[in-house]
């Protein structure tokens, strides 16, 4: 679905500044503070805002960076990308072309490259590893969000299908939910009405 103006505009300022205050927002976007507050909790519930980090310099921590090509099955890719995910080693990992898996790992000491390489090569259905030393990091930046338009992968809340285009909302307790049609409108609101009235008879 497409995000309208006043969220692309909050997830631009969050880019820039991901300490900046709701007011600094709230002043650069034209909106209020209770609107950003709002807006921006959405976004958290949505999993599109997934959390705020501070990025470190990993070569002033002396910390060392290695890239891992995974090589595995196409078919047990997903299965030895969640075994690597588990592993507190692996920073980030994308599923590239098939069968193959790219690992970000970060290291306090390069000694205990050689002990990750034997666990990932024991793991069930890799065929095989190459690493890659980082010596010194030149850019580490978040990916960068378009300027245009921004669109979000958000599933019908009834359906779960895709949205596409305008959503249709509705605002229950406070909260935003999202649908791909009326129709699926209609029927989440239903179902929602008879357990909040089972639940009231209930107490």
């Amino acid at each position: 679905m497409d995000l309208d103006a006043t969220d692309s505009a909050i997830l631009h300022c969050l880019q820039d500044d991901g300490r900046a205050s709701l007011r600094a927002i709230a002043k650069k976007i034209g909106v209020s503070v209770p609107t950003v507050s709002s807006r921006l909790k959405n976004l958290e519930q949505l999993g599109i805002v997934r959390g705020y980090r501070v990025l470190l310099d990993p070569d002033r921590l002396e910390a060392t960076g290695v890239a891992l090509v995974v090589k595995t099955k196409p078919r047990t890719a997903d299965d030895v990308a969640q075994r690597l995910a588990a592993r507190d080693w692996a920073r980030r990992i994308l599923l590239g072309r098939p069968g193959w898996i790219l690992v970000d790992v970060s290291l306090a000491h390069r000694e205990d490259l050689d002990l990750i390489l034997a666990e990932v090569t024991s793991m069930p259905d890799v065929a095989g590893v190459q690493e890659y030393v980082g010596l010194r990091t030149l850019k580490d930046e978040p990916p960068i969000l378009p300027r245009d338009r921004l669109r979000a992968n958000v599933p019908c809340f009834e359906c779960r299908g895709p949205i596409l285009g305008e959503p249709v909302k509705a605002r229950l307790d406070g909260r935003y939910h999202y649908f791909c049609c009326h129709t699926c409108e209609r029927l989440y609101l239903e179902k929602y009405r008879r357990i909040r009235a089972a639940a009231r008879k209930r107490t």
